[in-house]
């Protein structure tokens, strides 16, 4: 039986997580402050109700010190909060790590919340250029046997630095440290979303279908950050798993724009079979993009993509 510290522990992280993912820095407004350390103070109150009783059980005491370290925080960052909001981006990151420390805590007794995904302009921008420079080289440099040695080295680096960092919690530290500004909080603690890319880069290069892979590594690496941006800016109309209406709309324009424009750019695909695989390409990825929670959307859309198109290819008799 799931113990009561780890429930209440659960519902705590929930309304954490919803107060982070409203308050995003990249729709805060300074006429939200008040409101903002209300639900903040109001929180804080809650967890020190939980917190009234020590427990007696050794093994709850690592929980029970998480949740503190919550506490700590919202009361700091509460405190800190100017009255026009100009340091919560900061106070949003110190509770964006309070969080998912506190998840962690929680996954040891089988309660598991959504990860945190704040906007991160330089991840942003760090995903589309890498999808772009994906999509140069299948393209321009690389043939398919070198392309698929390429994508395993790069996928046995990740892997290897992902087993490096089980083994010692200083060399995990460094590393997030290293590449931290296009970290999500999460993946200090679980496989960085780098490493489930490069595991599709892989899957995708055994195809030895350049059009394929460059489909794929464009749809991730354009459609997945507009998606985002989008929903957390102009998100409405709320879907599943968080995401929204605009959001999923703008992963589909976006995928189904890049994947034309790779079929008849670069490739001799007639307009219709090429309007029918871009339509394709960008359905499947965008709904693979919606169910996405478990499973890093790092592998599977590039992965969803590439079997959009590949299915809409073989079903007009299109050879690529």
């Amino acid at each position: 039986m799931t113990h009561a510290l780890a429930l209440g522990g659960r519902d705590i992280a929930l309304e954490l997580h919803t107060l982070l993912r409203e308050f995003d820095p990249a729709a805060f407004r300074d006429d939200l402050s008040t409101g903002l350390r209300d639900r903040l103070g109001a929180l804080s109150a809650r967890l020190a109700e939980l917190l009234a009783d020590d427990p007696a059980d050794r093994a709850l005491r690592g929980l029970h010190d998480r949740l503190a370290e919550v506490k700590r925080s919202l009361d700091e960052q509460t405190g800190r909060l100017a009255e026009r909001g100009r340091n919560w981006r900061a106070a949003h990151r110190q509770l964006q790590m309070a969080y998912q420390h506190l998840a962690e805590g929680l996954r040891r007794y089988e309660v598991h919340v959504p990860a945190l995904r704040p906007t991160n302009y330089l991840r942003n921008v760090f995903h589309a250029a890498g999808g772009l420079t994906a999509v140069a080289l299948v393209e321009f440099v690389l043939a398919p046997p070198t392309m698929l040695w390429i994508a395993l080295a790069f996928c046995a680096y990740a892997w290897t630095m992902e087993a490096a960092r089980r083994l010692s919690p200083r060399f995990n530290t460094l590393l997030m440290r290293l590449y931290g500004k296009v970290a999500h909080p999460h993946e200090w603690h679980r496989v960085n979303s780098a490493t489930w890319f490069t595991t599709a880069l892989l899957l995708l290069a055994l195809t030895g279908k350049p059009i394929l892979c460059a489909i794929a590594c464009a749809v991730l690496g354009l459609a997945d950050p507009a998606a985002a941006l989008v929903g957390r800016r102009f998100g409405r109309t709320k879907l599943v798993n968080g995401r929204s209406l605009e959001g999923t709309s703008a992963f589909f324009v976006v995928a189904f724009s890049i994947s034309l424009a790779i079929a008849i750019g670069l490739h001799p695909v007639a307009l219709g079979p090429a309007l029918v695989a871009a339509a394709s390409a960008a359905a499947v990825a965008a709904v693979v993009e919606l169910f996405s929670r478990r499973v890093d959307d790092n592998l599977t859309i590039p992965l969803a993509a590439a079997g959009g198109a590949w299915l809409a290819f073989a079903l007009m008799g299109v050879a690529i």
